[in-house]
């Protein structure tokens, strides 16, 4: 009977072993890549060439300090994402973008490396439609952060001409989502005072002043606009 309950016991081991790999192999957990596709992005150019040398010099030594980190373990996650973040900070955007990307590949299932290169592309490498799907898939990845929502917005405005009006349409899906977000009310109210939508700026202003009522500013806009409809 013992021999039986132990075998019977060694077998759920070993499916929760199973069905917890197969998990990570679809988060991405699981996939490496090859050394040489790592160990080439452990490089550092600084290209701001107004950097005083005290800051180039702190730049240098937590490159020194992430790269000794990767090459310990490349899997470390957290240790990519920070170096994207000191190659950008040097204006090396093309390296962060190839660091990020390389994340991507590592942790598919993750939004950081996809939100990052969303601005990235967006603000640096003037690549709006790399943009969008970036921020596209950070979105799929981590539906609950609301401010992937707001990027994807302002890039309808602001980036990705003739297609403007999908601003109102993303920020509107994205209240329906997270109904009592100032984040999100606060900007489309300002968006619809800007365009000359006095009703719906109203309407939305009220809403902001409901969950922040001392929001100064919103009062005056509100004040304002008031006004305009005596």
């Amino acid at each position: 009977m013992f021999k039986k309950t132990w075998v019977i016991v060694l077998f759920a081991v070993i499916l929760l072993v199973l069905a917890g790999g197969f998990y990570a192999y679809q988060k991405g957990y699981l996939k490496q890549q090859p050394k040489s596709d790592w160990e080439k992005l452990l490089t550092f150019s600084i290209k701001d060439k107004n950097l005083s040398p005290d800051a180039a010099a702190i730049f240098q030594k937590r490159f020194d300090e992430t790269k000794e980190i990767l090459q310990k373990d490349p899997d470390t996650f957290d240790s990519w994402i920070y170096l994207g973040v000191l190659k950008k900070g040097v204006n090396d955007y093309e390296g962060a973008r190839d660091v990020w990307v390389y994340a991507g590949r590592i942790r598919p299932k993750s939004s950081p490396p996809f939100a990052n290169l969303a601005d990235l592309y967006a603000n640096f490498l003037n690549d709006p439609q790399k943009a969008k799907e970036a921020i596209e898939t950070a979105i799929a990845n981590d539906p609950e952060d609301y401010n992937f929502y707001v990027a994807l917005a302002e890039l309808y405005r602001y980036k990705l001409s003739g297609q403007e009006k999908l601003y109102e349409k993303t920020m509107l899906e994205a209240i329906a989502k997270f109904p009592d977000n100032a984040n999100l009310i606060g900007p489309l109210a300002v968006y619809y005072r800007e365009t000359g939508q006095v009703a719906k700026a109203i309407e939305y202003y009220e809403k902001l002043l409901v969950l922040s009522p001392n929001n100064a500013m919103a009062k005056q806009d509100l004040a304002e606009l008031k006004e305009r409809i005596k």
